[in-house]
């Protein structure tokens, strides 16, 4: 069985959305709804970068994490390029953050099931931090702190049912949190 992700790059400013489908070894990749191609990949230098056979063509692709956002670090056959990658749900979930993005209150964007709190009441965390994992849709998302502050409320349970709009975490806003 093929299990298929969506993701949301940003590429150098421009953004496109990628599906990437996987049944073992064998992966392939769409690019903005386009049709499903073959990659093949093999890490090269001792595993600090991949080549990858894709359309027809090789590439030498190095990629390091920058942060928790999304962030990395990519040269594509030498060539730096500035890029952020989420996976489709947590890209929709900031884009309808827009302007609450201080409010520091976290809610269930779609129906989902609790199974992981990664902080307690009282605990000072920073814009960025890990702070719960719904699973949706037989995918699990890892919600992360959209300012700094200190948590105040997590009016919900590990195994516990959510609905869209539900308040799963509250963090007071540190000032310029």
């Amino acid at each position: 069985m093929w299990m298929k992700k969506k993701y949301i790059l940003n590429v150098d400013d421009e953004q496109y959305g990628a599906l990437v489908a996987q049944q073992g070894d064998d992966t392939e990749i769409a690019i903005d709804n386009g049709p499903l191609h073959p990659m093949n990949h093999w890490p090269v230098l001792q595993g600090k970068a991949m080549s990858i056979h894709h359309a027809g063509r090789m590439h030498l692709v190095h990629v390091t994490g920058l942060d928790n956002k999304g962030n990395v670090a990519v040269t594509l056959n030498g060539r730096p390029i500035k890029m952020t990658v989420m996976d489709e749900l947590r890209a929709q979930a900031l884009e309808s953050l827009g302007d609450s993005v201080g409010s520091g209150t976290i809610n269930a964007d779609i129906p989902g099931l609790i199974v992981n709190i990664k902080v307690h009441e009282g605990q000072v965390v920073h814009q960025g931090d890990p702070i719960i994992v719904v699973e949706a849709m037989k995918m699990q998302n890892e919600l992360c702190a959209a300012v700094g502050g200190t948590v105040t409320s997590i009016p919900v349970e590990v195994n516990q049912a959510v609905n869209p709009g539900d308040v799963l975490v509250v963090i007071d806003p540190e000032p310029g949190g």
